[in-house]
């Protein structure tokens, strides 16, 4: 290929597998395609695959264009990242409840994160819940995956369709009703501490 990859060497690969991931990592984050990336830093894109398929070792002037093009450090470039817990709920295994007259699918409990809750509700056609209001301070957001919906504070409700998406105070009385079809969105519900 070409010089650029000369000068790190690192025998069991696995330098070459962090810098690889990061770099595909924060050019993805950064909105960049390899194209792209190309020309903010002037390396050929068969360089940048290169390094982001881990094959070969880039020269230290290399990863300092890198860094400075994605916009990090180059001990960024080079270190693992740490990853947080991954939890996948599949379809197949959801269980639904019914609470305040909406059945819903819990996908995070309040004792997981704190002051937060995640589920999916699902209303009949025509179904209309008004709920009570939470602590002082709540907030309710809602993307609606199926509607209409009509959702909000008793005294400003609004319609949503689907993929819109509100956010509401929930330490007032609030409404969550269905039209003529059924509807489904995803709720946060965010208490104060």
């Amino acid at each position: 290929m070409n010089d650029a990859f000369s000068m790190v060497d690192d025998r069991s690969g696995a330098l070459q597998d962090i810098l690889a991931a990061n770099v595909r990592r924060l050019r993805v984050a950064r909105h960049l395609s390899l194209s792209e990336l190309a020309r903010a830093t002037g390396m050929s894109k068969a360089t940048l695959s290169g390094i982001e398929n881990a094959h070969g070792n880039p020269t230290v002037e290399t990863l300092a264009t890198l860094a400075n093009a994605l916009r990090v450090s180059v001990s960024e470039l080079l270190e693992e990242t740490a990853l947080g817990e991954v939890r996948v709920v599949r379809a197949s295994g959801a269980t639904f409840r019914e609470r305040d007259g909406i059945r819903e699918r819990p996908l995070e409990a309040a004792e997981a994160l704190g002051t937060i809750e995640i589920a999916e509700i699902a209303l009949a056609a025509r179904q209309l819940q008004e709920l009570p209001a939470e602590p002082e301070g709540s907030r309710v957001s809602v993307y609606v995956l199926e509607g209409p919906l009509v959702a909000g504070p008793v005294e400003r409700i609004s319609e949503l369709g689907t993929g819109d998406y509100m956010s509401f105070p929930a330490d007032v009385p609030h409404v969550f009703a269905a039209s003529r079809r059924p509807a489904r969105a995803l709720t946060l519900c965010r208490l104060p501490h």
